[in-house]
């Protein structure tokens, strides 16, 4: 029995609110059982990639620990939208882990392609 993969989509800032964590903690915790998982970060949640985020004055981890842990779980690519990076004036390129940047047909595809999509 084949398992159905599973797409997390993440749409909060770093440290808006415990959201952009826990939709990390999710994607782990399906990796786990094997589950087929992609991780998109939308919109705000894209500052998440940002390199040398230091959540210590607010009393806040940082997510880029539990980002670098992905492929150890089997989830190798993380996505976003060219248009969460126009939002913010991004490229790819200045983000760790480095995002699969997809258009907005791409977008529609990667969802239709999930039968379990999760968005926090």
């Amino acid at each position: 029995m084949s398992q159905k993969p599973v797409l997390i989509i993440s749409r909060s800032a770093p440290f808006a609110s415990s959201s952009a964590r826990d939709a990390i903690d999710i994607a782990l915790s399906a990796a786990i059982f094997d589950l087929p998982v992609s991780l998109l970060l939308l919109d705000d949640a894209v500052l998440q990639l940002l390199p040398g985020q230091d959540g210590t004055p607010i009393s806040e981890k940082t997510s880029h620990a539990m980002l670098g842990a992905l492929p150890m779980y089997d989830i190798e690519t993380l996505y976003t939208s060219e248009d969460s990076l126009a939002l913010h004036g991004l490229s790819a390129a200045e983000l760790l882990p480095e995002p699969e940047v997809l258009n907005t047909q791409q977008l529609q595809q990667l969802i239709s392609h999930h039968p379990v999509v999760l968005t926090l």
